[in-house]
């Protein structure tokens, strides 16, 4: 078993990456890679990530194994809140537990996989050499490379994920969280609301972030004043207007500013732009603007209800509209009567397999035009593209995955659901 520190060495690790398991940023520089040998696979970060997942589906008890044994709560902990990343309030209600006993169920569950995983992949030895060296933020982080700031936006780019949202309650909320600095400038703020404006699909981290960092420029700049933030629509796009008047007007504002640099990068990322009408010694005037995306429709075929549970779950939020079915026998005359901006069907089903489905899908001239996403837990990615499925996931899939999938396979503007 190895020494008490070895032990909370390989548990603290593996508990960060088990967390973060679709995070590449966190499993880049995880000493994991190291310990299981994978830093020069061709794609390590997917490596270790299929390493830990089949660790778990290998707990997974026998057919026939009593449904309420220790082994299947074992089980049942480790994928729902590690492979399906699934919050814990959410697992425990699912689990009939209280919060406090799932977590003593999850690290007893993360005990049995560390066990597990030093016995398969005999890593004591490799662990009581790595379990000796400091910790990288303990030892000056020396020779771990910082990304740079295009390689924040790229990954930030990848991350965003687009959810309905109320512009109104976003507005308001970067107006609190800068009324200090009001304060400080014995400055008003006003928000003026559009009128009629329901929930609108926004990417709201970038959205809030942009808004915030302009308002702030405003506010700097409304000594004694006011700040005026006015939200309008404009045919598919929304506008923010933010204005800022008062008695320090005289400092020059420039469009190459980092701020404003930094703001229209992160508009960029979401098709948006920054226009700033300021000239030196006027009011302040800046507007953000916003492309409104469509929602669509995806219709999810697997026969397996849980699977179809937690894609749902995955598109809620999203620019995405979830529709299901696990009768694959429905599904041509569902995808003909739906007309989904895309489908995501699953191989392994009985009576009617994925690839015939695929090819079916692809032959029926109603739907041929509708993009596929094969997704299963067969290595079978080069089949699937070649029988015409324009994506290819392998299970088990996170909501990242799925929904940068969509996004590849519909591209910025996806046609809008009938």
């Amino acid at each position: 078993m190895g020494t008490e520190e070895e032990t909370e060495w390989f548990d603290h690790h593996l508990r960060r990456v088990l967390c973060c398991l679709y995070d590449p940023s966190v499993i880049r520089n995880s000493p994991l890679l190291e310990l299981f040998d994978l830093r020069q696979r061709r794609n390590p970060i997917s490596a270790l990530q299929r390493t830990l997942t089949d660790a778990i589906e290998a707990l997974r008890p026998a057919p026939g194994a009593p449904g309420e044994t220790r082994t299947w709560r074992v089980y049942q902990v480790l994928r729902r809140r590690y492979i399906e990343q699934v919050k814990q309030d959410e697992v425990a209600l699912d689990l009939g537990l209280s919060v406090r006993q799932l977590q003593r169920e999850e690290k007893a569950a993360r005990q049995v996989l560390a066990d597990y995983l030093r016995t398969t992949h005999n890593l004591a030895p490799q662990i009581s050499r790595f379990a000796s060296f400091p910790e990288p933020d303990e030892a000056e982080a020396e020779g771990i490379r910082v990304p740079s700031r295009a390689e924040e936006l790229a990954s930030l780019k990848d991350s965003i994920s687009v959810q309905m949202a109320d512009i109104n309650e976003i507005a308001r909320g970067v107006l609190q969280t800068l009324e200090p600095l009001l304060q400080s400038m014995r400055a008003e703020a006003a928000y003026v609301a559009p009128e009629n404006l329901s929930r609108v699909p926004l990417p709201v981290p970038i959205v809030r972030q942009a808004l915030l960092n302009i308002v702030s420029m405003a506010a700097s700049r409304a000594s004694e004043g006011q700040v005026r933030i006015r939200t309008q629509m404009q045919g598919r796009e929304i506008r923010l207007t933010v204005q800022a008047m008062g008695s320090n007007q005289t400092s020059e504002i420039s469009e190459t500013s980092e701020v404003f640099q930094m703001t229209e990068k992160l508009l960029e990322l979401c098709r948006g732009a920054l226009q700033v009408t300021t000239e030196s010694g006027e009011a302040f005037a800046a507007e953000i603007i916003l492309p409104l995306e469509d929602q669509v429709m995806v219709l999810v075929i697997d026969d397996n209800a849980d699977i179809l549970q937690l894609f749902g779950r995955y598109l809620a939020g999203s620019r995405y509209h979830f529709a299901g079915t696990s009768d694959p026998e429905q599904s041509l005359s569902l995808a003909r009567d739906l007309q989904p901006a895309a489908i995501v069907i699953d191989v392994m089903m009985p009576e009617r397999d994925g690839w015939t489905l695929l090819a079916q899908l692809r032959e029926h001239p109603e739907i041929s035009a509708i993009p596929v996403i094969v997704c299963t837990i067969l290595p079978q990615e080069q089949l699937a593209l070649t029988l015409g499925a324009g994506e290819f996931l392998r299970k088990p899939v996170s909501r990242k995955e799925l929904l940068a999938a969509l996004d590849r396979l519909l591209g910025p503007s996806p046609r809008v659901t009938r």
